[in-house]
């Protein structure tokens, strides 16, 4: 588990999502700028499939080329998806022709896909998090073929662990290091992979080789329900949008109702991140973290002076004189990776924080698990900024953290 929960350290790197399918080494998130979200013009924020989502270009159509909208109800014939790396794919059911008007609107340069896919390869444990989302029938986990993982971090989906065990699902190796050998043997339909990084290294092998690859980009999203609205992306190619919208809705009903109740509780200030071997590193006031922090859990974000998307490396002694008088404290870690807390972070007992018991780090499987449940990560942290509106609720994705010992536990708000 060692990519997932570095890259877990270094706390609200946009990259870190992408956990499990990185390298452990400091990321620079303006390497986005390879990445491609635009739409074609005549059709953009016409469909009013996505809420949330900016970096996503998804459209369905009818069979004549007219714009529908599945999520309101519509019926679709065909579907057009841009990756972040502007390739174009037409999405079809197998026994349906390419439709005439596919090249007035796509041009010559676009990709044919029969959905639903039947074997694929993913790369990263987040992706696995939003198929997991619609596997209603295991259909969508059933196809995946290979994982890019080279038994490096540790799975929290029971489904994959037993299909690992079981050899219905191969390991094809690390992403710093995929074995393409046993990649050509399972010849998937897709490989899903986050451009940037390692990605870019798979991408060029699957140029190389001929492989189809789609490259999304949740991870690039500044809000948390932008992250989770890419399950639409997978719910198009295994024509799952209905439990795509029964997911998505509840998870958007679950935080907006976050919002309510919490917008009348009294401030409390809030810091985020700590000092380690790779440095310290917090998040910048457009980043979906700080995000979850002010605007969905009513909490007053100490770093919200610094600009961006991503995150920024601070000084030690900076991020101290600040969260020294924070009222709660979170540790974008979990215990496995803060055996040297006390050293890396001098003065730590003087914080008001840890005066007042008020720290808390992340659980093991937050980097796996938080994504599918984003209403749960953001309940939880609602309920550590404010336990008197969650009176009895027990977290799971937030801990008490004891300093002293190093142990976490579930925090029940009194």
């Amino acid at each position: 588990m060692k990519k997932l929960l570095a890259i877990g350290i270094l706390c609200i790197m946009v990259t870190a999502v992408m956990s499990g399918c990185v390298s452990e080494k400091e990321i620079n998130i303006n390497n986005s700028n390879k990445i491609t979200t635009n739409m074609p013009v005549s059709e953009k924020n016409i469909t009013k499939i996505l809420k949330y989502a900016k970096n996503m270009n998804l459209i369905y159509y009818d069979e004549n080329g007219n714009i529908v909208n599945p999520y309101n109800g519509d019926k679709w014939k065909y579907k057009v998806f841009i990756d972040a790396t502007g390739q174009k794919f037409l999405l079809k059911n197998k026994d349906d022709p390419v439709p005439s008007w596919a090249k007035e609107k796509l041009g010559d340069n676009f990709k044919v896909i029969n959905v639903p896919l039947t074997r694929v390869i993913v790369m990263s444990s987040t992706e696995i998090a939003l198929m997991e989302a619609i596997n209603d029938d295991g259909s969508v986990i059933g196809s995946v073929k290979g994982i890019m993982w080279g038994k490096s971090y540790k799975w929290y989906f029971k489904d994959i662990n037993k299909s690992l065990a079981e050899g219905k699902i191969i390991d094809v190796g690390s992403s710093s290091n995929p074995n393409w050998d046993k990649i050509i043997e399972i010849n998937p339909q897709v490989i899903f992979v986050y451009p940037g990084y390692d990605g870019d290294k798979i991408i060029a092998k699957c140029k190389e080789l001929g492989i189809t690859y789609v490259a999304d980009a949740e991870y690039l999203e500044n809000d948390p329900l932008g992250r989770c609205e890419w399950v639409k992306m997978f719910a198009a190619f295994y024509n799952k949008e209905p439990e795509a919208k029964r997911y998505f809705e509840k998870v958007e009903d679950n935080c907006l109702k976050v919002i309510n109740k919490t917008k009348n509780c009294p401030k409390v200030t809030v810091a985020w991140g700590y000092n380690s071997q790779w440095g310290c590193y917090v998040p910048e006031n457009n980043s979906y973290v700080a995000k979850e922090i002010m605007f969905y859990c009513n909490g007053d974000y100490i770093f919200k002076d610094l600009n961006g998307t991503g995150s920024a490396k601070i000084n030690y002694e900076t991020f101290a004189e600040r969260a020294k008088d924070a009222d709660v404290w979170v540790v974008p870690s979990s215990t496995a990776w803060l055996s040297t807390f006390k050293e890396d972070n001098p003065g730590y007992e003087t914080f008001k924080a840890v005066k007042n018991g008020r720290v808390f780090c992340e659980s093991d499987d937050y980097w796996q698990l938080g994504l599918l449940k984003t209403d749960e990560v953001i309940m939880d942290l609602a309920t550590i900024l404010h336990p008197e509106a969650f009176k009895g609720r027990k977290t799971h994705f937030f801990l008490k953290y004891n300093i002293e010992n190093n142990t976490a536990t579930p925090f029940i708000a009194k």
